[in-house]
């Protein structure tokens, strides 16, 4: 089977993927067209989320995935009971006093006994894991060396001219982003 999800934008792509992936037989192969680096990286990261082995083919700006379902059941349900930081501003409120609030409350989440596993940024947000002069460049790249997971949204990083500046975590989209939120037990927004 092949798709063709060439001009898609986020999150189409991915959820295009797992509905192909859906409807295919054990064995049967699928070709994924795309052409955009963002996209390709997102459908990329979620079939090695399904443990799915996929190989990439660039044609100038085109790419081509190709993935065999495997005889494994697809088990689209991550349910976990954790907690997720949903950020979307450069601040907690307006002005200076925000900013440093931003950087104090994550400066303090790596000395929390229960910490949130993952940290998901979008609109704004992802411009202070693209800057290192942002003032909360430092206490974002410390949370990450602590060993919780930052996400910044593709669409957001695209939106911003960004896309290739990401200095920290990993670029997300918003199916694998909806599916962290509503699937675990427990999210804060600042």
């Amino acid at each position: 089977m092949k798709i063709d999800c060439r001009n898609l934008a986020c999150p189409k792509p991915v959820i295009e993927t797992k509905n192909a992936l859906e409807k295919l037989e054990n064995d049967d192969e699928l070709e994924i067209l795309l052409n955009s680096s963002v996209s390709k990286n997102n459908v990329m990261k979620f079939l090695t989320s399904l443990n799915l082995a996929h190989t990439c083919e660039e044609n100038g700006e085109e790419f081509c995935i190709k993935v065999q379902k495997s005889t494994c059941e697809l088990s689209f349900d991550e349910t976990q009971n954790e907690s997720i930081l949903f950020l979307k501003s450069t601040k907690v409120g307006e002005g200076e006093l925000g900013e440093n609030l931003l950087v104090g409350f994550l400066s303090t989440l790596k000395s929390l006994e229960n910490r949130p596993s993952k940290i998901i940024c979008v609109n704004e947000s992802v411009l202070i894991n693209t800057d290192k002069n942002h003032k909360a460049h430092e206490a974002m790249l410390e949370l990450e060396k602590f060993g919780i997971e930052i996400i910044s949204c593709g669409a957001c990083l695209e939106f911003f001219g960004k896309t290739k500046e990401l200095k920290i975590g990993t670029i997300g989209n918003a199916y694998a982003t909806l599916n962290e939120l509503f699937s675990k037990a427990k999210i804060i927004t600042l």
